[in-house]
C-alpha cells in the first residue's frame, strides 16, 4: 500500500454525513492535510458541488487546508469507475447510502484494489452478505473492512471493550453482564438524516421478520447456560423486562428503534473474538431520562404503545400494495429537513456503559486489587473508590464507563469524528493495530488504538468503580 498516491478515499463528501466528515478532517487535521502528511482525496459525481461546499467550509472556518483536498470525478453506479479511485488509495471511507443500494460494488473495489475501507453502515443485512462474500478473501490479502464506525454501534462497541478490558485486567475474568445508558437529555438538539431515514427502511424491508441478536453472527452464536451465572443475570434482567424498568443509578429507561442492532453488533464483536467475553455475555441497550416522573413514564409507555400497533396495522394495510415505504421515502425527501452541523454544535451527549458480574472471591482480596489501581482519563489521574458488599457468600463488582461529548450530537458530528479516526488509525498506526483482518467490527479491527485517539479528540472517557 505504501507505493498508493493517496491516503484516504473519501466516498460521499458532498452528502449530509459526508461534508461533516470532510470538516471535521479540514478542521482536526489542517496542518498535515496542508504539509501533505495527509493526502485525501474526494471521488464525487460532481466537482462543482464539491467545490462550493469546500469554499463554504474555507469561509466559515477561516482554514486553508480546503485548497489542499484532491478531487476526481466517479460514478459510484459504475464500477470500473469505483476501482480507478480505489486503485490510487490506502483507505476508503463510505458515506454512500443506503449501502444494500450502492455498497456492494464498493467493498468488492476495495478487496480488489488492496486497500481498507471503513463505512458508517447500521444495515446489518448488508454487512451480513459482505462478511459471508469477502471475509475470508480479506483476511487473506490482510485487509480490514470496517462496518458502523459510526454512532450507532461503534460507542457501544468500544464502551463493552474498554469495560471488558478492564474487568480481564482487574479480576483476570470477562463480565457477563454489560448495561449500555445513553442519556435522553438534550434529545430536542439532535436530528436524523435523510438517507439514515432511508436505511432504515432498506434494512426493514430486507430483514421483515427475521432480525435477532444473533443475526450477525449467522445464528451461529455458541451460548453456553452456567445454571448460578444465569440465575444472577435472570435476577438483573427481570427490571428490563417489567413495565415500570427503573435504575437507581440512571431513572427510568426505555428501548429504541436500534436498541437490538446495538446489542447484535457487540455480540458479533465476542463471536469474532472467539467468545474472549464468554459465551453467557448479555448486553442491554437502553435510554434513560433521569428527569422523567412516574406519571409522565406511564404516558410515554402507553404512548409507545400505541404508536407501535398502529404502525404495525398502517404496514399490515399497505404493505401487500408496496407503498408504505415508497411514501415515507417521498415524506423524507420533500418534507423532512435535518438540522445544520452549525446547529448540531449546540448539542452534548453522555453515555454510560455499566459492567458488573459476581464471584465468589473473597471481599478484601478484590479491594486490594482495585486500591491498586489508578485510571488515566485526558491527563487526570483517577482514583476510584471502591465498594463492593457480599450477599450469600457472592461479591458483585461493578465498572462504570462514562463517555461524554460537548459541541456535539451523539448522531452525525460524532459518527464524522469516530469513522475519520478510524480511517487515520488504518493508515497512521498500521503496525500497532490488532491482528485481525476480515469484515470485522470497530473494536476488533482497531482495538486500543482507536479508543486512544478518541480520547486524544476531546471524547470524554472517565472510569469509575462502584
Amino acid at each position: 500500500m505504501d507505493e498508493k498516491m493517496y491516503d484516504i478515499l473519501l466516498l460521499g463528501s458532498t452528502g449530509y454525513t459526508g461534508q461533516m466528515v470532510l470538516e471535521y478532517f479540514l478542521k482536526k487535521y489542517e496542518e498535515k492535510i496542508c504539509n501533505g502528511d495527509i493526502k485525501l482525496l474526494c471521488a464525487v459525481r460532481n466537482v462543482n458541488k464539491l467545490n462550493d461546499i469546500l469554499l463554504s467550509i474555507k469561509e466559515k472556518e477561516n482554514i486553508t487546508s480546503t485548497e489542499k483536498v484532491y478531487k476526481k470525478e466517479f460514478d459510484v453506479g459504475n464500477y470500473d469507475s469505483i476501482v480507478s479511485c480505489c486503485n490510487l488509495c490506502k483507505v476508503v471511507i463510505s458515506i454512500v447510502g443506503p449501502y444494500a443500494t450502492y455498497g456492494y460494488n464498493i467493498v468488492k473495489a476495495c478487496v480488489e484494489s488492496n486497500c481498507h475501507y471503513v463505512d458508517v453502515c447500521g444495515e446489518h443485512t448488508f454487512i451480513l452478505k459482505i462478511y459471508k462474500e469477502f471475509n475470508e478473501i480479506a483476511k487473506k490479502k490482510k485487509l480490514k473492512i470496517i462496518h458502523s464506525a459510526s454512532f450507532i454501534s461503534a460507542i457501544s462497541d468500544l464502551g463493552t471493550f474498554i469495560i471488558q478490558e478492564e474487568f480481564l485486567k482487574r479480576y483476570k475474568q470477562p463480565c457477563p453482564y454489560v448495561r449500555i445508558r445513553l442519556s435522553a437529555e438534550g434529545r430536542e438538539l439532535r436530528t436524523i438524516g435523510k438517507s439514515t431515514i432511508k436505511s432504515f427502511l432498506q434494512f426493514k424491508k430486507d430483514v421483515q421478520n427475521g432480525y435477532n441478536k444473533h443475526y450477525l453472527c449467522e445464528n451461529k452464536y455458541d451460548q453456553v447456560f452456567n445454571e448460578e451465572v444465569n440465575s444472577y443475570l435472570n435476577e438483573k434482567m427481570k427490571k428490563e423486562t417489567s413495565f415500570f424498568d427503573y435504575e437507581k443509578e440512571f431513572g427510568y429507561c426505555f428501548g429504541t428503534n436500534y436498541s437490538q442492532a446495538e446489542e447484535a453488533y457487540v455480540l458479533w464483536s465476542n463471536y469474532l473474538l472467539n467468545y474472549k467475553y464468554g459465551k453467557n455475555l448479555i448486553i442491554s441497550y437502553q435510554q434513560y431520562d433521569a428527569h422523567l416522573t412516574t406519571p409522565m413514564y406511564i404516558v410515554k409507555k402507553f404512548s409507545a404503545i400505541v404508536k407501535n400497533i398502529f404502525s404495525s396495522l398502517v404496514t399490515f394495510v399497505l404493505q401487500p400494495f408496496g407503498i408504505g415505504n415508497y411514501l415515507m421515502g417521498k415524506y423524507v425527501d420533500w418534507l423532512h429537513t435535518p438540522k445544520t452541523s452549525h446547529e448540531l454544535r449546540r448539542a452534548s451527549w453522555l453515555c454510560t456503559i455499566v459492567g458488573q458480574s459476581y464471584s465468589l472471591d473473597n471481599v478484601s482480596k478484590d479491594i486490594d486489587v482495585v486500591n491498586n489501581h489508578t485510571v488515566h482519563t485526558k491527563g487526570n489521574l483517577i482514583n476510584p473508590e471502591h465498594d463492593t458488599y457480599e450477599e450469600n457468600n457472592k461479591t458483585e463488582k461493578k465498572i462504570f464507563l462514562h463517555l461524554s461529548g460537548k459541541n456535539e450530537d451523539p448522531g452525525y458530528l460524532l459518527s464524522a469524528k469516530v469513522i475519520s479516526e478510524s480511517a487515520l488509525s488504518l493508515f497512521e498506526t498500521g503496525k500497532l493495530l490488532p491482528d485481525t483482518f476480515g469484515v470485522i467490527s470497530v473494536s476488533v479491527g482497531l482495538g486500543q488504538i482507536i479508543v486512544d485517539r478518541l480520547r486524544q479528540s476531546e471524547l470524554g472517557m472517565r472510569i469509575e468503580l462502584s
